[in-house]
């Protein structure tokens, strides 16, 4: 899985060869066919895992009421690892792939379910928090941050989710 979830981040769905993911991992081609069936099925193991990471998170968060400023800051300190949030963008660039289409799809109810039903946000205020969201994870996959001084204004929508780029701090 931990192989999977590097090549599919960084390959996509479509760019991703289970041959590659063999390689990666150290075992056969035909041993990831036997375990998991086919590409679609891995990656969407892998998919569905980056998703129940981030909902996972999200529920941690634990507000009786939603604000944003509060949300997006206790957000801020669970913020994924890398490779988990480009196999998310990965996820939603392959969604013309049906089933991978369908989970995403139902991903992002669930995110939104989380604000207004876990967090009390309302309608308005859960799209414009996965809005937000969208666009950060969008900007960090694109390699901003790598690149933040070419482009300064990308910076405060890196650190409205991620905070100042503070060397002493560990998150």
């Amino acid at each position: 899985m931990r192989a999977a979830t590097s090549e599919f981040a960084v390959g996509g769905y479509f760019g991703t060869s289970t041959a590659r993911i063999a390689a990666t991992a150290g075992v056969s081609q035909p041993y990831i066919i036997q375990v998991f069936g086919t590409k679609e099925a891995l990656f969407l193991e892998v998919l569905e895992r980056a998703g129940d990471i981030i909902v996972a998170q999200m529920e941690s968060i634990g507000l009786d009421t939603f604000d944003l400023s509060r949300f997006t800051s206790a957000f801020r300190r669970t913020v994924l690892e890398e490779s988990v949030m480009l196999v998310l963008q990965q996820g939603f660039a392959a969604s013309t792939v049906p089933a991978v289409g369908a989970y995403v799809r139902g991903l992002l109810a669930r995110m939104y379910l989380v604000l207004v039903e876990h967090a009390n946000a309302t309608p308005e205020e859960a799209r414009d928090y996965l809005a937000r969201g969208l666009l950060i994870n969008t900007v960090l996959a694109m390699g901003y941050r790598e690149h933040a001084d070419e482009y300064p204004w990308v910076k405060p929508l890196i650190e409205v989710v991620i905070g100042p780029d503070d060397e002493g701090d560990d998150g």
